[in-house]
């Protein structure tokens, strides 16, 4: 696994919030409410033994971490992809962590 990335690449936040403007927050809410659904796919397919449905929703969240400017997060879901691909459950178990202390670091930094 990679080193550590930041949190959050603030000029990608500063971009959005410019670019939404009055729409910022629908566009926050909806990352949340799609960050919380991911999540719940991945404990799901790790719990059924699903590496494919885990690989899946780990592409999903890295994409909406990295349009978001979520780095560390985006990094653990490239890790978590990596694990569902080699369908390694016992690295995807530790991914998962490393993915919801990632989302936890985040939340407050988006508000």
């Amino acid at each position: 696994m990679a080193d550590r990335k930041p949190d959050m690449d603030v000029t990608v936040q500063q971009g959005l919030r410019e670019l939404m403007q009055d729409d910022y927050p629908l566009l926050l809410e909806t990352f949340l409410a799609d960050a919380g659904k991911r999540l719940r796919q991945l404990h799901d397919a790790l719990a059924q033994g699903d590496m494919n449905a885990y690989r899946q929703a780990a592409h999903s969240f890295k994409g909406s971490a990295g349009n978001m400017g979520a780095l560390a997060l985006e990094q653990a879901c490239l890790d978590a992809e990596a694990a569902g691909v080699a369908g390694d459950q016992q690295v995807a178990a530790s991914v998962l962590i490393e993915i919801e202390q990632a989302f936890d670091r985040l939340q407050p930094l988006l508000a």
